[in-house]
């Protein structure tokens, strides 16, 4: 089926997505096939958040994962799920019935608690044996008991171990205080850029629940940036985030993919391109980025072509970076 003004932009990514993938928080509060359905080729996954399912009968499960599964979403469960099950030591009748009652993706996390690495195998091994998709997630969700940066870091070299399909890193559904983000939900970008350093964006998602912090990431990272526990109503939003065709991210993809260096030089790239010829004090008070990281991304810039330096002829002490058009 066509879409609205196809002749002018084809907007429709088809599935499946290699990146850029959307995993949504399902609450069970709206019908995903009156609510969804005309957005269903932008969610990856739908996670049925929690325990939600401990207080629903089979019955409504059934037609609900169904729904999704005949939308070509892929439905898995929330980690809480698992981790309960694994303290009454009933793990695996846990991921057969998820199985059998159309889950496609286990998700298996320690949000709560630690999971010894033997247990954790198994059941990725059996999950991978009924020809489910594999998520690890990675962080805890007490704001008073949070994983270090080192920490995060070793649990994901632990995760990828297992060769999942992605490992998740917490956001919880309000975005604060956990993992990437801090008290007040903005991103820490040391944490961000130590870990797609290390593991790229191929095979990291991260939690995402509030507008700006998707706006964000996609701004930094780029469009290909795996993003989850977005609501079902801020799907359509970030999907035109990702293509460029909102303000915040209107037309800077195409060139953006191609730097090179990490996540810092494209944010500044990003930022020269919004605001045109700009001094370092600003790009630096606009990213939050430190002076040596605004320099190191300055220097990568120019040296692969995407920018010049000029003096500012109003103050000829001063440096102006813009475009090299």
């Amino acid at each position: 089926m066509a879409l609205f003004l196809n002749d002018i932009i084809d907007a429709s990514r088809p599935k499946p997505h290699n990146d850029g993938q959307t995993m949504v928080l399902d609450r069970i509060s709206g019908n995903p096939q009156t609510f969804a359905s005309s957005i269903s080729q932008y969610i990856d996954v739908a996670k049925i958040g929690w325990g939600i399912p401990f207080i629903l009968t089979p019955e409504f499960l059934d037609k609900w994962v169904n729904t999704w599964n005949n939308l070509g979403v892929s439905v898995s469960n929330g980690g809480t799920l698992l981790e309960y099950c694994i303290t009454k030591r009933k793990q695996e009748k846990c991921l057969m019935t998820l199985h059998q009652h159309g889950f496609s993706t286990l998700e298996i996390s320690e949000g709560i608690i630690e999971i010894p690495w033997k247990e954790k195998k198994s059941m990725a091994e059996l999950a991978r044996s009924l020809g489910m998709r594999l998520h690890m997630e990675v962080g805890k969700k007490d704001l008073r008991n949070q994983l270090t940066l080192n920490a995060t870091l070793e649990k994901i070299r632990i995760a990828m171990d297992l060769d999942p399909d992605m490992v998740i890193v917490e956001g919880r559904e309000l975005g604060r205080g956990v993992e990437i983000y801090d008290e007040s939900g903005k991103i820490k970008w040391d944490w961000v850029d130590a870990i797609v350093s290390e593991f790229g964006i191929k095979k990291i998602m991260f939690e995402a629940p509030q507008e700006v912090q998707q706006t964000e990431l996609i701004i930094r990272l780029g469009k290909e940036i795996n993003l989850g526990n977005v609501s079902l109503s801020s799907v359509a939003a970030l999907e035109t985030q990702r293509q460029g065709i909102r303000g915040d991210t209107f037309g800077v993809h195409p060139r953006q993919l191609d730097i090179k260096g990490g996540p810092s030089p494209r944010f500044v790239f990003f930022i020269i391109s919004a605001y045109g010829a700009i001094d370092q004090e600003r790009i630096m008070n606009l990213t939050g980025l430190n002076r040596r990281t605004t320099q190191n991304s300055l220097s990568t810039l120019i040296t692969q072509g995407f920018i010049r330096e000029t003096r500012d002829i109003t103050d000829m002490r001063k440096k102006l970076y813009s475009l090299n058009t």
